[in-house]
């Protein structure tokens, strides 16, 4: 079956299971770094808000063996928790007053997001783009998010700088800085994934020289690079200069620079842990950014 008809297929399954009182339908979402996901989108008339759900990776479970039926009672049951009763005003979302405190930022590559970007307020940084989005309250939904456009700036009667200046404020409130060794971070996901540490490499645990900055929720975390003084203060900490990492739009590694023999290797190693491990939609960058402690600011290396 291919991926067209599978989504014909998903969609009808939703349907005989939710019935006639709904409206449903497929909307293409221009996601990060040029891709287009589809959306399947359920309106009910008496829910104010439901989720988009993505079917493509679904299409991925289904040519590796899980049936149809599986997977439209996983979407179903995603939509039914996350869904919203008629009382809510889903225009509460947008209005100023309600989320000025809640707009943060995020990066993303720059020439590989250029048609998202004519649609949404931003500044550059380097090859990079500072864009904006409003970080919901996770007593209405857990991790969403809405993508500031150039509309709500016009609805907002409100400048890039504006919001510019609100994200600045509430990135490091919201959006927490963290910032831990590797080995701190390789036991934690091996905590989280319940693996024995005893079965892996002594080397891998160790003290290697390298170090994770996110945020707590550990999403859009690469954008910790530019809360004040976060880069300078961990730079003068070390007493050393700093190569930054672009792992992926969640994170950045940094290296202290003396550790560094071959910078072209450093991006050759980027590329390809870029082209096998880091899924597209996350990839932020190809090469590894310079911090100097002497001009306090970073550049592409």
């Amino acid at each position: 079956m291919d991926y067209n008809i599978f989504k014909e297929c998903v969609l009808e399954a939703i349907a005989l299971r939710f019935g006639d009182d709904c409206k449903i339908e497929y909307k293409e979402v221009l996601k990060n770094n040029g891709i287009r996901l589809d959306g399947l989108l359920v309106r009910f008339s008496n829910k104010s808000i439901s989720p988009t759900v993505y079917v493509n990776d679904y299409y991925d479970r289904y040519v590796a063996g899980e049936d149809i039926d599986e997977i439209a009672d996983h979407i179903v049951w995603l939509i039914k928790n996350n869904s919203l009763e008629d009382d809510f005003d889903p225009e509460s979302l947008i209005l100023f007053e309600n989320i000025k405190d809640r707009i943060v930022y995020k990066l993303v590559n720059y020439e590989k997001n250029e048609d998202l970007l004519k649609t949404v307020p931003h500044k550059k940084f380097l090859d990079l783009a500072v864009v904006y989005y409003i970080s919901i309250k996770e007593d209405i939904f857990e991790s969403a998010s809405i993508l500031i456009n150039n509309a709500h700036l016009e609805l907002w009667g409100k400048t890039l700088e504006d919001i510019d200046i609100l994200a600045k404020e509430n990135c490091p409130k919201i959006l927490k800085p963290e910032l831990k060794s590797m080995a701190q971070t390789l036991m934690e996901i091996i905590r989280h994934e319940k693996k024995n540490p005893e079965e892996l490499d002594e080397d891998v645990l160790s003290d290697c020289g390298m170090y994770v900055l996110s945020n707590e929720k550990k999403q859009f975390g690469a954008s910790a690079i530019l809360y004040d003084n976060i880069i300078k203060d961990f730079s003068e900490s070390l007493n050393s200069d700093l190569y930054i990492l672009p792992s992926s739009v969640h994170e950045v590694i940094m290296i202290p620079s003396i550790l560094v023999d071959s910078v072209d290797k450093l991006n050759e190693m980027i590329c390809e842990v870029n082209a096998t491990q880091v899924p597209l939609i996350d990839i932020l960058s190809n090469h590894s950014y310079y911090y100097s402690r002497d001009k306090e600011c970073i550049t592409c290396a």
